[in-house]
């Protein structure tokens, strides 16, 4: 049972939410916080999977991005209104059963009138909501952090005080008189032919099998949630791509796209004008001299010479203060 679920979007929210997991882990540790519906077995039903899930939380955080509200399918169609859409699950259950729903707004997004959600997402705008903004994320979080305890510590206090039944007292064997035997003393034990003994250490050598294949592929899983995580909190929340030439829109758009699948806001591609100096090697600039950021535009820095720009290295910039934000400046040549 994790006290906080946290409802998010990928293409809209996925780095907000894997930094705002690792804080509130943090905070009330790992059984608290419940974040990926993951592993639900094929062939089960994957509403009744997120609405047991929900329904076992304190209160669920729904973060929501500039995207959240109209994002759309492959076919065009919005999110929201598909009534299988995970996050309108997810919330949606939360509602149904009155626990509590704090919106958290990120990315600068604001909150949704009800006349633009489905009918069992109304109540939603209704949510005193929490914002979450990269420059003051610490500050920002302590609020959260301090609506987010009494839910906590109250499922907490619930799942102590329940008290385990005491185990029913196991009959010993029956007498020749038809009573019960002593509890406790030891039953008769009955030979088993060969041929039931075969089967029965077959059955046992396949369930070890199926148990170990199950334990490597749930580790598979972890494995990959956690690199996933890892990536995620070592990206910037912005990125500003300015490019030299208009022959290099193509390759701008294309970094473009790859850093929004990644959750990173990448507002559009610029052409330098001007007198503006464009710079001999490309640039990711970043402009807030601390650990975070520098990682955050290295991870930039490898994610573009995967996409063949070798040239790219990190140049910290002072003067300005812009936590979070990055730009990537092209060089001439590339």
């Amino acid at each position: 049972m994790r006290a906080i679920f946290i409802s998010y979007r990928r293409e809209d929210t996925e780095g907000q939410a894997g930094r705002l997991f690792d804080d509130l882990v943090e905070q009330f540790g790992k059984d608290s916080v419940f974040m990926d519906v993951a592993g639900i077995e094929p062939g089960r039903d994957f509403r009744r999977a997120i609405d047991e899930q929900v329904s076992s939380c304190g209160v669920l955080l729904a973060l929501i991005g500039k995207s959240w509200l109209d994002a759309k399918d492959e076919s065009g169609r919005r999110r929201l209104d598909d009534a299988m859409d995970f996050v309108r699950l997810e919330t949606g259950s939360a509602l149904k059963r009155d626990i509590p729903v704090i919106p958290v707004l990120v990315r600068g997004a604001s909150m949704p009138r009800a006349d633009q959600l489905p009918p069992d997402l109304a109540d939603l705008a209704y949510r005193n909501a929490v914002e979450l903004t990269h420059a003051r994320w610490d500050s920002d979080l302590e609020v959260l952090v301090k609506a987010l305890r009494p839910h906590v510590e109250s499922l907490q206090k619930d799942v102590g005080s329940a008290k385990t039944e005491p185990a029913a007292r196991v009959a010993g064997p029956v007498g020749r008189s038809g009573e019960p035997g002593v509890g406790g003393a030891a039953p008769v034990p009955v030979a088993q032919s060969p041929k039931k003994s075969w089967r029965l250490m077959l059955a046992m050598l396949v369930a070890a099998i199926v148990v170990a294949l199950g334990g490597y592929v749930g580790y598979q899983q972890v494995v990959k949630k956690e690199i996933r995580r890892t990536v995620s909190r070592k990206l910037p929340s912005e990125v500003y791509i300015q490019i030299a030439s208009d022959t290099q829109r193509s390759k701008a758009e294309e970094i473009q796209r790859a850093l929004q699948k990644k959750g990173v806001s990448a507002p559009g591609v610029e052409k330098v004008g001007g007198d503006v100096k464009v710079p001999r090697t490309t640039e990711v600039r970043y402009f807030n001299e601390n650990e975070k950021d520098k990682d955050a535009a290295d991870t930039i820095v490898g994610i573009l010479k995967d996409k063949g720009l070798s040239s790219a290295h990190a140049v910290p910039i002072t003067g300005r203060l812009r936590a979070g934000r990055v730009e990537i400046w092209f060089s001439s040549t590339d």
